[in-house]
């Protein structure tokens, strides 16, 4: 249970981070050149798009560690 948690918390860690980065970077680079409505559909379509696509990416690099730490585990 103590690793399911810990993985968990590395895969929303991950989701965190890559998400803040993409936003930060889409406003400082984007957001100055859209009219209003254009800030709208670009937020929809980013919780359409991006946040599912993180989520994924987050998981696989989760189970990556973890593929990883027991493949170390039983090496050593």
């Amino acid at each position: 249970m103590k690793t399911f948690l810990v993985y968990t918390g590395l895969t929303l860690l991950n989701f965190a981070v890559c998400f803040f980065i993409f936003n930060y970077s889409f406003n400082q680079q984007a957001t100055p050149f859209l009219v209003e409505e254009q800030r709208v559909e670009s937020g929809l379509l980013m919780l359409q798009t991006t946040l599912p696509a993180y989520f994924v990416w987050s998981v696989i690099v989760s189970l990556v560690f973890y593929w990883i730490a027991k493949r170390l585990k039983n090496k050593y």
